[in-house]
């Protein structure tokens, strides 16, 4: 072989193993793109569901998330 076609032997392997890594990349892209999506849609479930459920803060002894108590004492 001479020197030139060497070189393009050798840059023909390098093109051809990035070729390979771009794919691979496009592949896990397109996976996380629709492992977002599901996620998406399930917090878009969630947040319904949340949303539909009655919360009474007016009962004595509720807390709110930081553990203050939130209840009122009524002495009428």
């Amino acid at each position: 072989m001479l020197p030139d076609q060497m070189e393009a032997e050798k840059n023909r392997k390098i093109i051809v193993a990035q070729a390979n890594t771009i794919d691979l990349l496009e592949n896990n892209v397109h996976q996380l793109q629709a492992e977002l999506q599901n996620a998406y849609k399930r917090i878009a479930e969630l947040t319904v569901e949340k949303e539909t459920v009655v919360i009474d803060r007016n009962y004595k002894g509720f807390e709110n998330e930081s553990g203050k108590s939130m209840g009122y004492d009524r002495t009428d």
